[in-house]
């Protein structure tokens, strides 16, 4: 009977470290316009909240670039937390023209 409720015990301590969590937050449309016919997308993962794989190469400016966005209609920041957060998927969004 112990080593059941122990092993239940195991499982779910491994069950809630491998889940993740998404967190998007949107940032306010820039212009009147509809978001845009473009999508431009910059992405890093940070590490134990203290490295990033991409540097400060994951912002606005990158994703406009990488999407071939001139005008900005709005930001998207989407966290995709692994591990109970020891790794976190950062992914900048740009619409625009």
């Amino acid at each position: 009977m112990k080593k059941n409720v122990l092993k239940m015990a195991v499982a779910a301590l491994f069950a809630t470290t491998l889940t993740s969590c998404v967190t998007i937050n949107s940032g306010a449309s820039i212009s009147n316009d509809t978001i845009g016919s473009k999508v431009g997308e910059a992405k890093s993962s940070i590490i134990l909240g203290l490295w990033s794989s991409k540097g400060e190469q994951n912002d606005i400016k990158k994703a406009a670039q990488n999407g071939g966005i001139t005008k900005i209609h709005q930001v998207e920041y989407v966290d995709k937390s692994i591990l109970l957060g020891l790794v976190i998927n950062h992914t900048t969004k740009v619409y625009g023209e």
